[in-house]
């Protein structure tokens, strides 16, 4: 091996040093905001490698588990029925007033769990609503085009949901505490952006540098999140 190409492999390795990004999120009063979105955008874009498994999302308990799912772009989804009566998914809108369209439009019927079902699953169908088998339980759908998702249910309509499609391979959404960490970030300048599914204004955007060293950070969303039912 020649000089020089160990010298262009040392410059390689060098380039390619990778950092962790930690965030706080908490909410105009102060107080930890979780299912914030944060994505990581560097100076120049980078190439969107979609999960290698189906990533799942459960109907239980007349709910969507989790009620936030971020994915890379070009991911499938797996829409799980595990109750014992039938559920509808479909995309909706995201925002308070509705007034971001779904990145990407569906719509499908999913049976009750028959586990659940034999078990006594409830008939949990409005009076008078068509009952239509599909045949399935489950379901899966490739999130190939980017932004956000909303999650309904034409049977129940008090379920909600979201997904958010990242166009960017570091990406992650906030705990109950208001933190996320974003592992294996390319060292140099990048900008955090946020994004909540309450929100009515575009949240402010957080610079950061990124190293070795690990970088810890923190933001105030400007409004408060509406709570959601456990």
């Amino acid at each position: 091996m020649t000089r020089h190409l160990l010298a262009l492999l040392a410059f390689v390795a060098s380039a390619t040093h990778a950092g962790t990004v930690q965030l706080t999120v908490t909410d105009k009063d102060g107080k930890p905001a979780p299912d914030v979105v944060v994505l990581v955008q560097g100076a120049t874009k980078a190439a969107v490698t979609p999960a290698a498994k189906p990533v799942l999302i459960v109907q239980e308990g007349s709910r969507f588990v989790p009620f936030l799912t971020v994915v890379p772009v070009g991911t499938t989804l797996r829409f799980v029925n595990k109750d014992g009566y039938d559920h509808h998914v479909r995309s909706t809108p995201s925002g308070p007033l509705g007034a971001i369209a779904p990145a990407k439009t569906f719509e499908l019927r999913l049976d009750a769990d028959p586990i659940a079902e034999a078990r006594g699953g409830t008939d949990a169908y409005p009076s008078g609503a068509a009952k239509k088998k599909s045949g399935v339980s489950s379901a899966d759908l490739k999130m190939d085009a980017a932004g956000p998702i909303g999650l309904g249910c034409h049977i129940h309509g008090s379920m909600r949901g979201q997904v958010y499609v990242a166009d960017t391979p570091w990406f992650g959404k906030t705990d109950a505490n208001g933190v996320v960490t974003i592992d294996g970030v390319p060292d140099g300048t990048a900008q955090l952006t946020l994004w909540h599914p309450d929100q009515l204004q575009e949240q402010a955007g957080v610079p950061v540098q990124v190293s070795a060293s690990p970088v810890k950070t923190t933001t105030q969303l400007n409004f408060i999140p509406r709570r959601r039912r456990g």
